[in-house]
């Protein structure tokens, strides 16, 4: 496996009813690019119902491995560059993060 060096959250919420549209948005990057790229080491997608947001959690071998794969052709469209996310998305915060402690692998 990997080490881990760079791990992307972001933190969403939508638009008044819009939200299964918001969960279909952030869900659909990391799992597309999972198949696609070995740096991707683990992602996770969580709803939060009350506070009608997604919170996207994926950690990478490093920064670059995202990054490089965002600025193809295949990686604008897998991000969903050309959906209208100003029609879904009310606050959207995100974060570059360098894993310091954590376990990603199941307990032996």
């Amino acid at each position: 496996m990997n080490n881990p060096t760079y791990t992307f959250v972001s933190v969403s919420t939508a638009k008044p009813g819009k939200f299964e549209d918001l969960i279909r948005m952030a869900t659909a990057p990391t799992k597309k690019m999972d198949k696609k790229s070995d740096g991707l080491i683990a992602y996770q997608v969580s709803v939060d119902n009350e506070r009608n947001s997604v919170v996207v959690w994926a950690t990478y071998d490093k920064k670059e491995t995202l990054y490089n794969f965002l600025e193809t052709e295949q990686g604008k469209d897998d991000h969903g560059e050309n959906e209208d996310m100003e029609s879904i998305i009310e606050s959207f915060v995100m974060y570059d993060l360098e894993p310091v402690s954590g376990r990603l692998l199941p307990k032996k």
